[in-house]
Parts: structure tokens; C-alpha cells; sequence
């Protein structure tokens, strides 16, 4: 069974290093039994990147009403006055991102963001900076944990993670000067000023499929198409933490890719890096 001290040291093989602001997308499958569980993966990253360093992750919400609201779907009224607000102190985190996020919001002193469906978590002396604001309308672009994220240089830990999973490529999508973005509309609820639930429409660009061509069942999406590509430059570090297979990408490089990557295939109107 893999402990703490095996991760930590796995980790700075990894490359990993002192004052690094990492953004973890974990596999529990992948890393195998752990002595201390998930608990201990956090703990492991947190002494990886040291006192100075952040740990960053997108945790979403298992109530979020995105798909039950989505382009003018509604909820019954009994439906909407039963469901829910989010509240960031207290809400789950979406299990289809890993049952990690559980424990990284849990962490003591672990900041999470405001908005619902696009909700992040971060611990750190950092992590309220990367995580406020994030408004409704802000989930992913400028405005976003993601664009603080990149500009704080910070690195991606796919720890057994999928290359569909890597989150800051939707900043990348909403830098990317193409034209016909698709749109959605939902509804989230919210707690006011004064504790009173309160339902929000949000209008944002499509992280399910940037363009038509990327919202086809069963077919890669544009995140995941942009990761491959950028994985046969050779620009990252790779290595095994535990049993997983991991890579570690540069935020910035990443992200510039995944713009210039969509401008040359979908049209681009101008030219060089919108990473930060």
C-alpha cells in the first residue's frame, strides 16, 4: 500500500516542486490503495508544493440544476422551491470529477468559489485570490479562477487522469477568437444578501462542446482533441505517482496552444497568445 512519504517523493520526481500552484484532476482508480485513503493524496500534494504553494480543483456541485434548466427547460414550482441554494460552505462536490474534491474542499482552510456548476476549490496562501470572484457568466473565461490560475504560472497535474478532464482548455475556448461559439442558458440558485434563496440565469459559452463539430455523441470534444495534440509536442513531464500515470503540463504553454490551436482550424481574426 502507497503512503504519504511514497507520494511526496513521487511527486518531486514528477516534477512537482516548492511554491508550485498546481491544478490536481485525480483518479483514485489510477493511483491504487493509498494508507490514509484520500485524505492522505491531499495531504501528500500539500507538502509537495510546501507553505507557499496552492492546490486548485474543479469540484462543480451534485445539486446543480445545469441540465434540468439548460436552454429553457423549467423546473416545476414545487421542483424549484424544494431544490436547494448553493451554498459554498457546505455543498458536495460532483463525484463524476473525482472523489478527491470532497477532500481538497474539506481541507482546512480550503477557499471554494461562488459559482455553482462551475464551482472551484483551492487551498493555499493563494487560494481566495484564485477563487474569487466567480460569477455567473464568468465560469471558465476572463473573470475566472481558470484566468488567475494561468496567470499565476500555474501547472496541470493530471494524476490518472483522462486528457478529456484538463479544465483550464475551456479557458483556452473562451480566449479563442472563433466565430459561432455556442451558448446555453441556465438557472442556478443563490443565496442572497440576506440568506434568501434567489434562482439566476446564467448565459456562457458551451464547455460540452465549444462548436457544433465538438458537441457530437460520442465523439472527443475539443478539451480532449487540443490535450492529445499538445502530449505529441513532448512539452511536459510524465512519471508515475503511485500506480497512476501522470503528466504534468505548464498552465501558460497549454493554454496557448489550445488558442492557437482553434484559431488556425476555426478562423482566427488575429494573430499570437491571449494565455496571460
Amino acid at each position: 500500500m502507497t503512503t504519504k512519504e511514497d507520494l511526496v517523493g513521487d511527486f518531486g520526481r514528477l516534477g512537482i516542486c516548492d511554491g508550485d500552484t498546481i491544478m490536481v484532476h485525480a483518479s483514485l482508480k489510477a493511483i491504487g490503495p493509498v494508507d490514509g485513503g484520500p485524505a492522505m493524496i491531499v495531504e501528500a500534494l500539500v507538502d509537495a508544493v510546501g507553505q507557499r504553494g496552492n492546490l486548485l480543483a474543479y469540484v462543480s456541485w451534485d445539486r446543480s440544476p445545469y441540465e434540468e434548466t439548460l436552454n429553457g427547460r423549467r423546473l416545476s414550482d414545487a421542483e424549484r422551491e424544494a431544490w436547494p441554494a448553493f451554498d459554498p460552505a457546505t455543498a458536495g462536490t460532483y463525484r463524476g470529477f473525482a472523489v478527491l474534491n470532497d477532500f481538497i474542499c474539506g481541507y482546512p482552510g480550503a477557499w471554494r468559489s461562488a459559482h455553482p456548476d462551475a464551482s472551484m476549490a483551492a487551498i493555499g496562501p493563494r487560494a481566495s485570490e484564485l477563487v474569487r470572484p466567480h460569477r455567473l457568466g464568468d465560469a471558465y473565461g476572463p473573470g475566472s479562477p481558470l484566468e488567475r490560475f494561468v496567470s499565476m504560472r500555474g501547472r496541470v497535474l493530471m494524476l490518472g487522469a483522462p486528457l478529456d478532464a484538463v479544465t483550464v482548455l475551456h479557458y483556452a475556448e473562451a480566449l479563442a477568437d472563433i466565430p459561432d461559439k455556442r451558448l446555453v442558458t441556465y438557472e442556478m440558485p443563490l443565496l442572497d444578501s440576506s440568506g434568501k434563496k434567489v434562482w439566476r440565469t446564467a448565459k456562457e459559452f458551451d464547455s460540452n462542446g465549444i462548436l457544433d463539430c465538438f458537441a457530437v455523441e460520442g465523439q472527443p470534444d475539443a478539451v480532449e482533441q487540443i490535450a492529445t495534440d499538445f502530449v505529441r509536442l513532448g512539452r511536459y513531464r510524465q512519471g508515475r505517482v503511485a500506480n497512476a500515470d501522470c503528466f504534468l503540463f505548464d498552465a501558460v504553454q497549454l493554454v496557448d496552444f489550445g488558442v492557437r490551436w482553434l484559431e488556425r482550424r476555426f478562423g482566427a481574426t488575429r494573430q499570437g497568445s491571449r494565455a496571460g
